[in-house]
């Protein structure tokens, strides 16, 4: 839980499984508060992050927990400095050169993953980052809405009208990332925000492990029904349900 404004409550749980098709989990969440001082006086933040490493068995694992730990390192110091959508993006930019960095160093190259990273400030606006096909939702007076735009082959074909969202879902094809951190030695990051957050709001944020599995009026309606913590294992253990084919990643984060 954490309170980082003075109107509003915030709380928030974070949940990750290997599923019940992988040997290993490649996905890597982080959820916790940041704290930075620069001449405006101290400020509070809330870092939400789900990675989904790509590259296979331990080079995906690997990857998903060396961009985050680049990132957060990164972002507080970026934070004193520049505004809070370019400090997000210069971050994840640092994470995509130190994980391409050391893969090269280690003999992990294809080593990559995705990642989407929800910043949150103590006047309650959101900011978003965004690599790959891992996904940020908000869920607002029962409608649910998709923040990020997936970096894939079939989001491409959807948007070229080549293929319905329906077929998109359902496609062979759907786990075809057209971009993600540490394949490259450089990245496009997709970056918005700032975006103002109102009492009785959900932002949920998703590794395809789980959103491949359950639809977004189910996300809606689980998340606006139970608290953080239960709507986030009630997610994963819904989606190991249905196979768990994937490693499945949530955080569900509520504005009270």
């Amino acid at each position: 839980m954490a309170i980082i404004s003075n109107l509003t409550e915030i709380t928030y749980a974070s949940q990750t499984d290997r599923g019940r098709q992988r040997n290993v989990n490649e996905d890597f969440v982080y959820a916790d508060q940041l704290r930075t001082r620069a001449r405006g006086g101290k400020r509070e933040w809330l870092l939400l992050v789900v990675a989904d490493g790509v590259g296979g068995h331990l080079r995906g694992e690997w990857a998903s927990k060396t961009a985050v730990t680049a990132l957060i390192t990164d972002l507080p110091k970026l934070l004193t400095n520049a505004a809070p959508g370019d400090a997000l993006r210069r971050a994840c930019e640092a994470a995509n050169d130190a994980t391409w960095r050391e893969a090269a160093a280690a003999g992990l190259d294809g080593s990559a993953t995705t990642l989407v990273a929800a910043l949150i400030d103590d006047a309650d606006n959101l900011w978003l980052a965004n690599v790959g096909d891992s996904r940020a939702y908000r869920v607002q007076d029962g409608r649910i809405q998709q923040l990020t735009q997936d970096h894939s082959w079939v989001e491409e074909q959807v948007q070229l009208g080549r293929m319905t969202p329906e077929e998109a879902r359902t496609s062979d094809q759907r786990n075809i990332i057209t971009r993600s951190v540490g394949f490259a030695e450089s990245v496009e990051v997709d970056v918005d925000g700032p975006i103002p957050l109102h009492a009785g709001e959900r932002i949920v944020l998703s590794s395809d492990g789980l959103h491949d599995q359950i639809s977004d009026d189910e996300i809606a309606a689980v998340t606006r029904a139970m608290t953080p913590y239960d709507a986030a294992s009630r997610l994963v253990a819904a989606a190991n349900e249905r196979g768990g084919p994937d490693n499945i990643s949530v955080i569900v984060c509520s504005i009270d």
